[in-house]
Protein backbone atom coordinates (compact mmCIF):
# COMPACT_ATOMS: atom_id res chain seq x y z
CA UNK A 1 0.00 0.00 0.00
CA UNK A 2 2.61 2.53 0.93
CA UNK A 3 4.21 1.76 -2.68
CA UNK A 4 0.41 2.38 -4.60
CA UNK A 5 1.01 5.58 -2.85
CA UNK A 6 4.55 6.47 -3.40
CA UNK A 7 4.82 5.49 -7.12
CA UNK A 8 0.94 6.42 -7.76
CA UNK A 9 1.10 9.19 -9.50
CA UNK A 10 4.82 9.62 -11.04
CA UNK A 11 3.16 5.29 -12.37
CA UNK A 12 0.44 7.28 -13.74
CA UNK A 13 2.45 9.30 -16.14
CA UNK A 14 5.07 7.37 -17.09
CA UNK A 15 1.94 4.61 -18.12
CA UNK A 16 0.87 7.72 -20.01
CA UNK A 17 3.79 8.55 -21.55
CA UNK A 18 5.04 4.63 -22.30
CA UNK A 19 1.36 4.85 -24.24
CA UNK A 20 2.47 7.44 -26.58
CA UNK A 21 5.83 5.49 -27.51
CA UNK A 22 6.36 3.91 -31.10
CA UNK A 23 4.69 0.51 -31.74
CA UNK A 24 5.92 -1.93 -34.13
CA UNK A 25 3.21 -0.37 -36.47
CA UNK A 26 5.44 2.58 -36.48
CA UNK A 27 8.48 0.80 -36.69
CA UNK A 28 7.19 -0.82 -39.83
CA UNK A 29 5.80 2.17 -41.37
CA UNK A 30 9.27 4.10 -41.01
CA UNK A 31 11.16 0.93 -42.42
CA UNK A 32 8.90 1.38 -45.56
CA UNK A 33 10.13 5.16 -45.93
CA UNK A 34 12.49 5.58 -49.20
CA UNK A 35 14.11 8.82 -47.85
CA UNK A 36 15.17 10.78 -44.41
CA UNK A 37 12.47 12.91 -45.28
CA UNK A 38 9.73 11.34 -45.39
CA UNK A 39 10.63 9.87 -42.26
CA UNK A 40 10.72 13.44 -40.44
CA UNK A 41 7.56 14.00 -41.67
CA UNK A 42 5.94 10.45 -41.12
CA UNK A 43 7.49 11.24 -37.37
CA UNK A 44 6.31 14.79 -37.42
CA UNK A 45 2.59 13.97 -38.78
CA UNK A 46 1.46 10.59 -36.59
CA UNK A 47 3.73 10.54 -33.69
CA UNK A 48 4.18 12.16 -30.40
CA UNK A 49 7.56 13.58 -32.08
CA UNK A 50 5.01 16.12 -33.36
CA UNK A 51 5.70 18.89 -30.51
CA UNK A 52 9.35 19.22 -31.55
CA UNK A 53 9.41 18.79 -34.88
CA UNK A 54 6.54 21.19 -35.05
CA UNK A 55 8.80 24.04 -36.34
CA UNK A 56 10.85 21.42 -38.87
CA UNK A 57 10.93 21.41 -42.55
CA UNK A 58 11.15 17.99 -43.41
CA UNK A 59 12.55 18.73 -46.42
CA UNK A 60 15.41 20.61 -45.43
CA UNK A 61 16.75 19.63 -42.00
CA UNK A 62 20.23 17.87 -41.71
CA UNK A 63 20.64 14.41 -40.57
CA UNK A 64 22.80 15.58 -37.81
CA UNK A 65 20.21 18.58 -36.34
CA UNK A 66 17.29 15.71 -37.20
CA UNK A 67 19.06 13.47 -34.52
CA UNK A 68 20.06 16.16 -31.89
CA UNK A 69 16.23 17.08 -31.63
CA UNK A 70 15.16 13.21 -31.08
CA UNK A 71 17.91 13.25 -28.48
CA UNK A 72 16.22 16.56 -26.73
CA UNK A 73 12.55 14.89 -27.18
CA UNK A 74 14.65 12.13 -24.38
CA UNK A 75 15.92 14.95 -22.61
CA UNK A 76 13.05 16.35 -22.20
CA UNK A 77 11.41 13.16 -20.64
CA UNK A 78 14.59 12.95 -18.09
CA UNK A 79 13.63 16.80 -16.83
CA UNK A 80 10.05 15.91 -16.46
CA UNK A 81 10.19 13.37 -14.67
CA UNK A 82 12.91 14.76 -12.39
CA UNK A 83 10.50 17.26 -11.61
CA UNK A 84 7.79 14.96 -11.19
CA UNK A 85 9.71 13.13 -8.35
CA UNK A 86 11.79 13.57 -5.14
CA UNK A 87 14.23 12.15 -2.99
CA UNK A 88 15.69 8.83 -3.54
CA UNK A 89 13.90 8.52 -7.06
CA UNK A 90 14.67 11.64 -8.20
CA UNK A 91 17.97 11.09 -7.45
CA UNK A 92 18.38 8.18 -9.49
CA UNK A 93 16.92 9.59 -12.40
CA UNK A 94 19.79 12.35 -12.33
CA UNK A 95 22.31 8.92 -12.03
CA UNK A 96 20.86 7.82 -14.66
CA UNK A 97 20.91 10.59 -16.91
CA UNK A 98 24.59 10.23 -16.23
CA UNK A 99 24.36 7.17 -19.19
CA UNK A 100 22.92 9.58 -21.28
CA UNK A 101 25.74 12.59 -21.28
CA UNK A 102 27.99 9.44 -21.52
CA UNK A 103 26.67 7.63 -24.91
CA UNK A 104 27.05 12.11 -25.91
CA UNK A 105 30.50 12.14 -24.55
CA UNK A 106 31.41 8.84 -26.70
CA UNK A 107 30.10 10.74 -29.94
CA UNK A 108 32.18 13.68 -29.10
CA UNK A 109 35.36 11.24 -28.86
CA UNK A 110 34.83 10.02 -31.95
CA UNK A 111 34.04 12.68 -33.81
CA UNK A 112 37.48 14.42 -32.68
CA UNK A 113 39.65 10.81 -32.76
CA UNK A 114 38.48 11.12 -36.44
CA UNK A 115 39.54 14.47 -37.35
CA UNK A 116 36.48 16.00 -37.24
CA UNK A 117 35.55 19.84 -36.60
CA UNK A 118 34.78 21.44 -33.13
CA UNK A 119 31.33 22.46 -34.23
CA UNK A 120 30.05 18.93 -34.70
CA UNK A 121 30.22 18.13 -31.08
CA UNK A 122 28.10 21.37 -29.74
CA UNK A 123 24.65 19.44 -30.15
CA UNK A 124 26.47 16.72 -27.92
CA UNK A 125 27.42 19.26 -25.54
CA UNK A 126 24.32 21.05 -25.22
CA UNK A 127 23.02 17.52 -23.33
CA UNK A 128 26.22 17.86 -20.76
CA UNK A 129 24.49 21.66 -20.07
CA UNK A 130 21.54 20.30 -18.84
CA UNK A 131 23.29 19.18 -15.42
CA UNK A 132 26.48 21.15 -14.98
CA UNK A 133 25.12 24.41 -16.48
CA UNK A 134 27.86 26.02 -15.62
CA UNK A 135 29.81 25.24 -18.62
CA UNK A 136 30.49 27.36 -21.50
CA UNK A 137 29.50 26.01 -24.10
CA UNK A 138 30.81 28.00 -26.98
CA UNK A 139 34.18 27.03 -25.22
CA UNK A 140 33.23 23.09 -25.85
CA UNK A 141 32.25 23.63 -28.94
CA UNK A 142 35.06 25.92 -29.84
CA UNK A 143 38.00 22.85 -28.27
CA UNK A 144 40.48 22.65 -31.79
CA UNK A 145 41.35 19.08 -29.84
CA UNK A 146 40.02 16.29 -27.90
CA UNK A 147 42.81 17.31 -25.09
CA UNK A 148 41.66 21.22 -25.11
CA UNK A 149 38.02 19.66 -24.80
CA UNK A 150 38.07 17.84 -21.57
CA UNK A 151 40.29 20.26 -20.12
CA UNK A 152 36.89 22.36 -20.44
CA UNK A 153 35.49 19.49 -18.50
CA UNK A 154 36.87 20.89 -14.90
CA UNK A 155 33.82 21.21 -12.50
CA UNK A 156 31.99 18.19 -14.03
CA UNK A 157 32.47 14.44 -12.35
CA UNK A 158 34.06 13.60 -15.68
CA UNK A 159 37.02 15.22 -15.97
CA UNK A 160 38.61 13.13 -13.36
CA UNK A 161 37.89 10.17 -14.83
CA UNK A 162 39.18 11.50 -18.55
CA UNK A 163 42.18 13.49 -17.04
CA UNK A 164 44.76 10.70 -17.29
CA UNK A 165 44.42 10.31 -21.31
CA UNK A 166 44.00 13.45 -22.16
CA UNK A 167 48.02 13.55 -23.50
CA UNK A 168 47.77 10.22 -24.88
CA UNK A 169 48.55 9.79 -27.96
CA UNK A 170 48.05 5.78 -29.49
CA UNK A 171 45.35 3.37 -30.89
CA UNK A 172 43.48 2.30 -27.38
CA UNK A 173 42.81 5.85 -25.84
CA UNK A 174 39.73 6.03 -27.95
CA UNK A 175 38.49 2.62 -26.20
CA UNK A 176 39.98 3.33 -23.08
CA UNK A 177 38.51 6.48 -22.28
CA UNK A 178 34.92 5.04 -23.37
CA UNK A 179 35.44 2.00 -21.39
CA UNK A 180 36.74 4.85 -18.16
CA UNK A 181 33.23 6.03 -18.17
CA UNK A 182 31.54 3.01 -18.51
CA UNK A 183 33.12 1.95 -15.12
CA UNK A 184 32.12 4.81 -13.69
CA UNK A 185 28.78 5.04 -14.21
CA UNK A 186 28.59 0.97 -13.25
CA UNK A 187 30.25 2.06 -10.13
CA UNK A 188 28.17 4.97 -9.32
CA UNK A 189 25.08 2.76 -9.73
CA UNK A 190 26.37 -0.07 -7.63
CA UNK A 191 27.40 2.56 -5.22
CA UNK A 192 23.72 4.33 -4.89
CA UNK A 193 21.31 1.38 -5.49
CA UNK A 194 22.30 -0.09 -1.72
CA UNK A 195 21.08 3.05 -0.31
CA UNK A 196 17.58 2.56 -1.60
CA UNK A 197 15.48 2.17 1.40
CA UNK A 198 12.50 0.06 -0.19
CA UNK A 199 14.06 -4.00 -0.70
CA UNK A 200 12.30 -4.13 -4.20
CA UNK A 201 13.79 -1.50 -5.50
CA UNK A 202 16.74 -2.40 -4.38
CA UNK A 203 16.42 -6.02 -5.94
CA UNK A 204 14.93 -4.54 -9.60
CA UNK A 205 18.38 -2.18 -9.93
CA UNK A 206 20.64 -4.77 -8.39
CA UNK A 207 19.15 -6.96 -11.43
CA UNK A 208 19.87 -3.67 -14.02
CA UNK A 209 23.14 -3.20 -13.17
CA UNK A 210 24.35 -6.78 -12.02
CA UNK A 211 23.34 -7.67 -15.70
CA UNK A 212 24.62 -4.55 -17.01
CA UNK A 213 28.13 -5.05 -15.77
CA UNK A 214 28.19 -9.19 -16.24
CA UNK A 215 28.04 -8.35 -19.60
CA UNK A 216 30.43 -5.13 -19.69
CA UNK A 217 32.74 -7.76 -18.10
CA UNK A 218 32.28 -10.17 -21.51
CA UNK A 219 32.05 -7.24 -23.78
CA UNK A 220 35.40 -5.80 -22.36
CA UNK A 221 37.56 -8.95 -22.54
CA UNK A 222 36.30 -9.62 -25.61
CA UNK A 223 37.04 -6.44 -27.84
CA UNK A 224 40.41 -5.91 -25.38
CA UNK A 225 41.49 -9.51 -26.63
CA UNK A 226 40.36 -9.20 -30.12
CA UNK A 227 40.95 -5.80 -31.10
CA UNK A 228 44.18 -4.41 -29.28
CA UNK A 229 45.70 -8.34 -28.08
CA UNK A 230 46.15 -6.84 -24.29
CA UNK A 231 48.06 -8.66 -21.90
CA UNK A 232 45.76 -10.87 -19.91
CA UNK A 233 46.96 -9.11 -16.45
CA UNK A 234 45.63 -5.82 -17.63
CA UNK A 235 42.39 -7.00 -19.67
CA UNK A 236 41.73 -8.68 -15.85
CA UNK A 237 42.64 -5.52 -13.94
CA UNK A 238 39.76 -3.32 -15.93
CA UNK A 239 37.21 -5.84 -15.63
CA UNK A 240 33.96 -5.07 -12.70
CA UNK A 241 34.45 -7.39 -9.86
CA UNK A 242 30.59 -6.49 -9.30
CA UNK A 243 29.43 -9.30 -11.01
CA UNK A 244 25.95 -10.75 -10.85
CA UNK A 245 24.98 -14.15 -12.68
CA UNK A 246 28.64 -14.88 -13.74
CA UNK A 247 31.69 -16.29 -11.35
CA UNK A 248 35.33 -16.00 -11.04
CA UNK A 249 36.18 -18.86 -12.89
CA UNK A 250 33.95 -18.03 -16.08
CA UNK A 251 35.95 -14.85 -16.14
CA UNK A 252 39.00 -16.28 -16.12
CA UNK A 253 38.19 -18.74 -18.83
CA UNK A 254 37.26 -16.22 -21.17
CA UNK A 255 40.42 -13.69 -20.31
CA UNK A 256 42.68 -16.90 -20.54
CA UNK A 257 40.79 -18.04 -24.12
CA UNK A 258 43.72 -18.00 -27.01
CA UNK A 259 41.65 -17.63 -29.63
CA UNK A 260 37.75 -16.32 -30.36
CA UNK A 261 36.33 -20.27 -30.78
CA UNK A 262 38.13 -20.89 -26.96
CA UNK A 263 36.59 -17.40 -26.15
CA UNK A 264 32.77 -18.72 -27.12
CA UNK A 265 33.02 -21.76 -24.99
CA UNK A 266 33.98 -19.73 -22.24
CA UNK A 267 30.53 -18.02 -22.73
CA UNK A 268 28.56 -21.02 -23.51
CA UNK A 269 29.46 -22.19 -20.09
CA UNK A 270 27.58 -18.76 -18.63
CA UNK A 271 23.99 -18.07 -18.54
CA UNK A 272 24.80 -15.70 -21.91
CA UNK A 273 25.71 -18.05 -24.07
CA UNK A 274 22.93 -16.13 -26.06
CA UNK A 275 24.83 -12.93 -26.88
CA UNK A 276 26.30 -14.46 -29.84
CA UNK A 277 23.92 -16.81 -31.12
CA UNK A 278 24.05 -15.04 -34.54
CA UNK A 279 27.63 -14.30 -34.25
CA UNK A 280 30.33 -11.97 -33.02
CA UNK A 281 28.62 -9.29 -35.47
CA UNK A 282 25.07 -8.94 -33.68
CA UNK A 283 26.76 -9.39 -30.14
CA UNK A 284 25.96 -5.38 -29.21
CA UNK A 285 22.58 -5.86 -30.86
CA UNK A 286 21.21 -9.46 -28.85
CA UNK A 287 22.91 -7.32 -25.61
CA UNK A 288 20.21 -4.53 -26.08
CA UNK A 289 17.21 -6.99 -27.48
CA UNK A 290 17.96 -8.99 -24.38
CA UNK A 291 17.87 -5.53 -22.01
CA UNK A 292 14.71 -4.41 -23.70
CA UNK A 293 12.94 -7.20 -22.82
CA UNK A 294 13.79 -7.34 -18.99
CA UNK A 295 12.72 -3.60 -19.01
CA UNK A 296 9.74 -4.28 -20.56
CA UNK A 297 9.10 -7.04 -18.25
CA UNK A 298 9.78 -5.02 -15.64
CA UNK A 299 8.04 -2.05 -16.38
CA UNK A 300 4.47 -3.77 -16.82
CA UNK A 301 5.07 -6.49 -13.47
CA UNK A 302 6.20 -3.96 -11.35
CA UNK A 303 4.27 -0.62 -11.37
CA UNK A 304 4.42 0.89 -8.33
CA UNK A 305 8.39 0.91 -8.09
CA UNK A 306 11.21 2.33 -9.11
CA UNK A 307 10.93 0.55 -12.47
CA UNK A 308 8.50 2.92 -13.41
CA UNK A 309 10.57 5.37 -13.78
CA UNK A 310 13.81 3.65 -14.63
CA UNK A 311 12.35 0.71 -16.95
CA UNK A 312 10.38 3.80 -19.02
CA UNK A 313 13.42 6.02 -19.69
CA UNK A 314 15.50 2.96 -20.76
CA UNK A 315 12.58 1.79 -23.15
CA UNK A 316 12.11 5.62 -24.41
CA UNK A 317 16.00 5.64 -25.32
CA UNK A 318 15.67 2.35 -27.35
CA UNK A 319 12.88 4.47 -29.20
CA UNK A 320 15.73 6.76 -29.76
CA UNK A 321 18.29 4.25 -30.97
CA UNK A 322 15.57 2.27 -33.17
CA UNK A 323 14.83 5.39 -35.32
CA UNK A 324 18.13 6.54 -35.42
CA UNK A 325 18.88 2.94 -36.81
CA UNK A 326 16.04 3.51 -39.62
CA UNK A 327 17.49 6.81 -40.80
CA UNK A 328 20.91 5.17 -40.72
CA UNK A 329 19.52 2.09 -43.08
CA UNK A 330 17.73 4.50 -45.50
CA UNK A 331 20.27 7.06 -46.31
CA UNK A 332 22.49 3.94 -46.92
CA UNK A 333 20.18 2.28 -49.06
CA UNK A 334 19.61 -1.06 -47.11
CA UNK A 335 16.82 -3.55 -47.55
CA UNK A 336 14.11 -3.58 -45.15
CA UNK A 337 15.00 -6.76 -44.05
CA UNK A 338 18.39 -5.55 -43.34
CA UNK A 339 16.75 -2.53 -41.31
CA UNK A 340 14.65 -4.75 -39.23
CA UNK A 341 17.74 -6.65 -38.00
CA UNK A 342 18.84 -3.28 -36.25
CA UNK A 343 15.12 -2.76 -34.43
CA UNK A 344 14.84 -3.96 -30.82
CA UNK A 345 11.99 -4.84 -30.07
CA UNK A 346 11.28 -5.80 -33.90
CA UNK A 347 10.75 -9.76 -33.28
CA UNK A 348 9.30 -9.61 -29.90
Amino acid sequence: MLNVIKYGAVSSKTRAMYGRLLDMDDYRELIHKKTVSDIVSYLKHNTHFKAVLSDVDENEIHRGSLENILKQDLVNDYIKLAKFTNGQIKKFIHLMFTKVEIESLKIIFRIFEAGGNAGLVLGDSRILNIKYDNLDLSKLAMAKDLEQFINELKGTEYYNVLRPFAHEDNETRLFSMEMALDLFYLRTVHDEYKKLKDSNDRKLIREYAGLESDIFNIFWIYRSKTFYNMDNEVIKSYTLPLIYKLNKAAIDAMIKARNFDEFISAVKATPYAFLFDKGNKFFEQSYSEFMYQIHRKRFRTNPFSIACVVSYLRLKEVELSNIISIIEGVRYKLSEDNIKNYIIGMKS
